[in-house]
């Protein structure tokens, strides 16, 4: 159901959406990458820092289960910022699945990582993600609002 963007909170809602775009594009880029490392060079990359004694094998399957989440959550919010900024229209379901997605993939990541030792390992790469993700956390919160 494709609406025209509210009056109430529309810059804010089209900068933030340019923003999830933005960072949803860097992550397929990093998925692509990790992709071509998995099949051309037959590897088991995860683009996030490891904990000190490595990824245990048996994570490494829960990890690629996220990609793959992930990529739903990808396709879904670039489509959605390009309604948003591009065409000036929103979808709130389209915006309401990536989002969830993407909210339920950051703390399923977490639970999955930080027991591992790799945040108390690298610190710094771990919060600047919580960082860039943070914004992503209002932009849902104004979909869903305008959902409702």
């Amino acid at each position: 159901m494709k609406t025209i963007l509210p009056h109430k909170n529309k810059r804010i809602l089209r900068t933030l959406s340019g923003y999830y775009g933005l960072l949803q594009c860097l992550h397929l880029l990093t998925l692509a990458r990790a992709g071509f490392i998995l099949f051309f060079q037959q590897g088991t990359p995860f683009p996030i820092l490891p904990p000190p004694g490595g990824w245990h094998p048996q994570t490494m399957p829960f990890l690629m289960g996220l990609a793959a989440v992930d990529l739903v959550a990808i396709i879904t919010g670039i489509l959605f910022a390009y309604q948003i900024v591009i065409k000036k229209e929103m979808d709130w379901r389209l915006g309401f699945l990536s989002l969830t997605i993407a909210i339920a993939s950051a703390i399923l990541f977490g639970m999955g990582t930080f027991p591992s030792g790799a945040w108390t390992a690298h610190p710094a790469s771990y919060w600047i993600m919580v960082g860039l993700f943070i914004p992503v956390i209002f932009l849902a919160v104004l979909v869903f609002d305008a959902a409702q």
